[in-house]
């Protein structure tokens, strides 16, 4: 088990976030490029208030719509993951692509990432076991509600 909040990520060259952008068949405007640094430099699962905060530090203009209207045309994309808290009221976002669970902490109100090839293949076992009649899953992600156990 992987916890990615602990630490903020280093900036990526604008080459690769032109690169990114354009992959994804989307514009690398000065306000795409800005937000997704951003998204990709912040710790954990960042909300789009979080993203602001940072972007309005480089670009001061963006509002938090220019940086809401972004980040669903990321995700619209496939360049990031919309994740949902389980308090259900703010919009999360993961820019880790890869398939993955999260654990939701609702002391900390922490998502922490969970790779467990071993459950994806019994996931998928189960599935094929039970022949669901006119659906085929692609993908799967948990998102899993507890609290962190202090030992």
């Amino acid at each position: 088990m992987a916890s990615s909040t602990d630490s903020f990520f280093p900036a990526p060259d604008a080459g690769h976030l032109r690169a990114r952008l354009a992959q994804a068949g989307l514009r690398a405007t000065r306000q795409r490029l800005v937000i997704l640094e951003s998204l990709l430099t912040l710790p954990g699962h960042p909300t789009a208030e979080q993203v602001h905060r940072q972007v309005i530090s480089q670009e001061p203009s963006i509002s938090l719509g220019t940086v809401y209207k972004a980040l669903d045309s990321f995700v619209a994309a496939g360049l990031t993951r919309r994740v949902a808290a389980a308090e259900g009221t703010s919009r999360r976002y993961d820019a880790d692509c890869t398939e993955h669970h999260h654990l939701f902490c609702t002391e900390t109100q922490e998502i922490i990432d969970y790779c467990d090839p071993q459950l994806d293949a019994l996931i998928r076992e189960f599935f094929a076991a039970k022949g669901l009649h006119d659906f085929q899953p692609h993908s799967f992600s948990l998102h899993i509600t507890g609290s962190k156990v202090v030992k």
